[in-house]
């Protein structure tokens, strides 16, 4: 618990710092009503240095951890893996070692094989990549970093780093090509979600996923094609398949009742307000944060989806997920008038710290431990 909170503090003491040091305010990327970027006056909210500088606490202790969560299967992975030869290789791409994620696998293999390092050498090196990826994703594109970081805390976000490592290596690579997206870049990324495939599979949900977010928020295309969405996913969930994918240990354990209905309406809160202001975002939003409104959307629903399927599927939504990091500190500032706006975002850090003291103390997610540390909470 006290490793969390620390975290916490140096993240948000870190990141408040750098938002006042930061001067240059001009941004590429276009959040406002058009594309043309010389045409609209948009702000960054802070250095690559303090994005980057945020998550170093994070990366270490994410690295150092032990026996915590599904990072046990992890350590049991990699020390099944020798270190004298590549030959393992081959064995991996004929499917002859077991495991899934052979892209995963291979890298591991590599790893072990040049550094001789223990599984907490790994866990770092993973959590430098996950971490790079969202500094870098929320330097390019928040108008407000500190709460960003804010809104990744307090909603519990950063466990994904030690629970569902491997499936959170696969978001953070597609992340890093995120402008694709904007761009509408579709046989590139279509490759990055391949290459992310490779990693989990689940990562082929982003394939119908990317082909409906350039609707309208709110609009009778995006509405049907995400309700058929809904129900393939459901379905899924509910059917055989799941054994033969990623999910599969996920669905024979006994104690996974599905995502906590609480967790439900809290990561819901971006699209509630999204649909209750949707039609000044019709007209202020750009496309590109349109189409987090979408995501923000699809997000919900994978979570309703997760209430009622045992957990099998309580972690699809960290694919898109993270998109409402921008989202909602882009509603407080262009959604609302002034003093509005001031009054959601005190009632925001007020409501996700009580969901993070919950989180944390009641549903006991605030387990630390460490055996190189020496740290047991």
């Amino acid at each position: 618990m006290p490793v969390w909170w620390g975290i916490f503090a140096y993240m948000m003491i870190v990141s408040i710092f750098g938002m006042a040091m930061y001067k240059a305010k001009v941004q590429n990327a276009t959040l406002g009503p058009v594309d043309d970027s010389s045409s609209v006056v948009n702000y960054k909210s802070i250095g690559l240095f303090f994005a980057l500088a945020t998550f170093a606490l994070l990366v270490y202790f994410a690295g150092q951890r032990s026996f915590i969560f599904d990072s046990t299967d992890y350590q049991y992975a990699y020390e099944n893996y020798y270190t004298d030869e590549l030959d393992q290789i081959t064995e991996i791409i004929q499917g002859k070692a077991g495991g899934k994620g052979p892209l995963y696998c291979i890298v591991l293999v590599i790893f072990k094989h040049f550094t001789h390092g223990t599984y907490n050498d790994w866990f770092t090196f993973v959590a430098l990549i996950q971490c790079v990826s969202i500094a870098l994703f929320l330097y390019k594109y928040s108008i407000n970093f500190t709460y960003s970081i804010y809104f990744f805390f307090t909603t519990s976000t950063f466990l994904w780093l030690v629970n569902g490592m491997r499936q959170f290596l696969a978001v953070a690579v597609i992340l890093f090509f995120v402008d694709w997206i904007k761009e509408r870049k579709t046989i590139p990324f279509i490759i990055v979600i391949i290459v992310a495939y490779f990693i989990h599979s689940s990562s082929l949900f982003w394939l119908p996923v990317y082909f409906i977010i350039n609707y309208e928020p709110w609009s009778r295309k995006f509405i049907i094609f995400s309700i058929i969405l809904t129900v393939a996913l459901f379905l899924y969930s509910r059917s055989s398949f799941v054994e033969d994918t990623d999910y599969a240990y996920l669905s024979n354990l006994s104690n996974h009742n599905g995502v906590n209905p609480f967790r439900v309406l809290v990561m819901a809160i971006p699209s509630i307000i999204a649909f209750a202001r949707r039609k000044i975002i019709n007209e202020v939003a750009s496309p590109f944060v349109k189409v987090w409104v979408n995501l923000s959307v699809i997000t919900t629903e994978c979570y309703i989806v997760g209430m009622f399927t045992s957990g099998v599927m309580g972690r699809m939504p960290m694919y898109f997920q993270l998109f409402n990091l921008m989202l909602l500190p882009w509603l407080l500032k262009n959604a609302f008038d002034e003093s509005m706006g001031k009054s959601i975002l005190l009632a925001s850090l007020i409501g996700y710290f009580a969901y993070f003291w919950y989180d944390m103390y009641i549903a006991g997610n605030g387990v630390y431990n460490s055996i190189p540390l020496d740290l047991h909470f």
